[in-house]
């Protein structure tokens, strides 16, 4: 199994570094909003991402979680018709289906989960970190009948890391037929504030809400802009 994990990720890294020097993106085709019309669907559930980093991936690791909460928030603040299954949710019905035996999350899984969660949709992905390049990978699937909503691929600098997370929400809400205003990119984001927000998610979900403090605050003194994301932790707003 480990070796197989190798050989993924070192496929991946001949695929983001061929991308990066061709100083463009490839992203999968998607199927357009068109496509989907009246039947997007209403409820979605954004699941954790599986870290595939080449570079240090256990200082990346936080960000599995981190990532696909960030997407909650920004979805949730900017669109009033589709409704986002809770994160704490999602977490307790991960555990129930030990998800930590295999570490990733496949659409079966994403089905099965979107099925027990009550979701007509859920998201789900995966994140690379080669030096300084980030790719971002993510799915729709319709929990119903299988299909794939969307598939898409997001890669760039890892000091735009937030902004790369509100151009994956972007396309997630264009994808199920829903506006979405993105934050103005005003400055870089050093990874590092996603980080230690990530890693104040895990020290919250564990109780340990001093630690969780902590790290939110490291986290928005690098960058304000995560301030938005520490509040909508549920206990945590100010």
């Amino acid at each position: 199994m480990r070796n197989i994990k190798f050989l993924i990720k070192v496929t991946l890294l001949v695929v983001v570094t061929m991308v990066a020097s061709a100083g463009a993106q490839q992203p999968v085709k998607a199927k357009t909003p068109a496509t989907i019309n009246n039947r997007a669907p209403k409820t979605l559930a954004i699941l954790p991402f599986e870290n595939n980093s080449v570079t240090d991936p256990e200082l990346y690791q936080p960000l599995t979680k981190g990532l696909s909460a960030m997407l909650i928030t920004d979805l949730e603040n900017n669109i009033g018709t589709l409704k986002l299954i809770e994160r704490d949710k999602i977490q307790a019905l991960l555990k129930e289906i030990a998800l930590s035996q295999s570490g990733s999350i496949d659409q079966s899984t994403a089905i099965k989960a979107g099925k027990i969660l009550g979701a007509q949709a859920t998201t789900f992905g995966s994140f690379m970190v080669l030096g300084k390049q980030v790719r971002i990978d993510a799915r729709i699937v319709k929990v119903e009948t299988s299909e794939v909503l969307m598939a898409e691929s997001i890669l760039g600098n890892s000091d735009d890391f937030i902004h790369l997370e509100q151009e994956l929400a972007g396309k997630i809400a264009q994808s199920l037929n829903a506006s979405f205003k993105r934050v103005s990119k005003t400055s870089k984001s050093d990874i590092g504030a996603a980080i230690y927000f990530s890693k104040g998610l895990d020290a919250y979900d564990r109780g340990d809400l001093k630690e969780a403090k902590h790290m939110f605050d490291k986290s928005i003194k690098l960058d304000a802009t995560y301030r938005k994301q520490v509040e909508n932790i549920g206990g945590m707003k100010k």
